[in-house]
């Protein structure tokens, strides 16, 4: 089936820092975002990687998804920032999560179909 109006863009946003500050924050989104418009069509998870310069892991979490009726790649960087800001705010409530999550950095792109 096809979509009639797909997304024009899509995004994402990785927020690097330390593991624990992660937990609680997959079930936070779920029930985010179930309360958004469906199209945002969210994937979201944790990932880790090996830095062999400093013999360390690097946590990051990765939030992914379209940016629904952006008419312009400033319109959907304007949404993105906008959508992770009241998500941010959100979290600062009592015990949403463990510790602070630190500042994602933001990436908007045309899909082309």
């Amino acid at each position: 089936m096809a979509v009639p109006n797909p997304p024009a863009f899509g995004f994402s946003a990785e927020f690097l820092g330390d593991h624990p500050a992660y937990d609680g924050l997959d079930e936070y989104l779920r029930e985010e975002f179930a309360q958004r418009q469906p199209d945002w069509e969210p994937r979201f998870g944790k990932a880790t990687r090996l830095d062999p310069s400093v013999n360390r892991y690097d946590y990051m979490y990765l939030l992914s998804g379209n940016v629904p009726d952006a008419e312009s790649h400033e319109d959907a960087e304007k949404r993105v920032r906008e959508l992770l800001d009241e998500i941010s705010h959100g979290l600062k409530s009592p015990r949403k999560v463990e510790k602070a999550i630190p500042k994602p950095r933001i990436r908007v792109w045309r899909w082309h179909f």
